[in-house]
């Protein structure tokens, strides 16, 4: 009698599971740590500005701004001494017991103060993602890294706003005592953190090349510019939108960063950063365009989309940064990262404020998303035919 053969369904190989505890207490250090620098982010330019004038609040975003960039670049060299639970841990001490003085009577004290917060934060950033991409699973390694980054996020949506309201009412040693207090409990989380796995005694924490870094940091601060120019601007942009307007358009951007940044990883671990890459520098050109036009829609959706296409960014090129970096060069392409980030969005601030003054911010919207086009066409010509991470 005739027969039929019958295959055996292929097994398939169950993926590895993220939201396990090193991965969740990574999140809650970051929780916690990212909670006290936000609460002082926004509360202390009004402190700024009653001792220093206006030029106080700025000199103040600026002192921390900068020092945090320089943290980062120092972090490998720091990791290279103690290790990056040590680095950590050595970081958040810092962070907690600088604000304890966050509210000096001297505005060059205020200065200081900020440097010393900006280095431990980018102690902080670096050594905490490199612990991150540590644990994580090779095959899930963008969303296990998203889960860092939406527990870093999250304290921005929430802490900034509340800044000036706790000031208000638990007035300067209130406030520092609240950060003081988050910085102490991140600390104490990191006793549960696991132990890191270290890398061979020859291999020091360095810097990848510029060939790997090149593309991931100009396309993430493609991102971080366009929203350190909404953040910046916008009020002044759109004389026209209602107080109300500007707040949903901030909170659309500040929402649609995190949810982007985690529903793109699962698409990035299974197919690769290029397309993610392209369609965030794709989506920055039609937010500029959009938020160069006048009216409630336009100006909520180029938020919304210049939110994603942060989001997007962010979860591709440190995707694609770790997937080309050596065990010796995580730490520094981690900091070569954020340091994007960081530089992207002073740049933002500083360089839109500029153009704009000189050509109109309509204008100036619509020269960024020219430059974020040849970025997206440049990108495109040279990454043709590549391999995908």
């Amino acid at each position: 009698m005739p027969t039929t053969a019958i295959t055996a369904p292929r097994a398939r190989t169950a993926p590895e599971p993220i939201l396990m505890a090193p991965m969740l207490s990574v999140a809650g250090v970051m929780l916690s740590a990212m909670s006290s620098f936000y609460l002082l982010l926004s509360a202390i330019p009004a402190h700024a500005s009653a001792i220093g004038g206006t030029g106080g609040a700025g000199a103040a975003t600026g002192a921390l701004m900068a020092a945090t960039i320089v943290g980062e670049i120092a972090a490998p060299h720091v990791t290279n001494r103690v290790g990056r639970k040590g680095a950590l841990a050595l970081a958040l001490g810092l962070l907690g017991l600088a604000c304890f003085t966050a509210f000096p009577a001297s505005l060059a004290l205020l200065l200081l103060n900020c440097a010393v917060r900006g280095l431990a934060l980018g102690v902080l950033l670096v050594a905490a993602s490199g612990l991150s991409a540590q644990m994580a699973p090779p095959s899930r390694r963008a969303e296990a890294m998203s889960i860092y980054g939406v527990a870093s996020a999250v304290p921005a949506i929430v802490a900034v706003p509340l800044g000036p309201w706790v000031l208000t009412n638990l007035a300067a040693p209130g406030t520092a005592v609240c950060a003081a207090a988050l910085a102490f409990a991140a600390l104490a989380a990191t006793a549960v953190l696991p132990s890191e796995r270290k890398i061979g005694t020859h291999e020091a924490h360095c810097f990848p090349p510029l060939a790997v870094a090149i593309w991931p940091a100009i396309s993430l601060g493609c991102g971080a510019v366009l929203v350190g120019a909404t953040v910046t601007f916008l009020p002044l942009a759109h004389p026209e939108a209602t107080s109300g307007t500007i707040t949903l358009g901030l909170l659309l951007q500040g929402l649609g960063a995190p949810v982007s940044r985690w529903l793109s990883a699962r698409h990035v671990d299974r197919h690769g950063t290029r397309l993610p890459m392209l369609a965030g520098l794709a989506a920055c050109v039609v937010a500029a365009i959009g938020l160069a036009a006048t009216g409630e829609a336009e100006v909520l959706s180029g938020m919304l989309l210049s939110g994603i296409a942060f989001g997007v960014l962010q979860t591709a090129t440190l995707a694609e940064l770790l997937a080309r970096a050596a065990p010796s060069q995580v730490d520094g392409a981690s900091a070569l990262w954020n340091g994007a980030y960081d530089a992207g969005l002073g740049l933002g601030g500083f360089a839109f404020g500029g153009l704009a003054t000189a050509i109109g911010f309509s204008t100036a919207s619509v020269a960024t998303a020219g430059v974020f086009t040849l970025v997206a066409l440049l990108h495109l010509a040279t990454t043709r035919g590549g391999r995908e991470c």
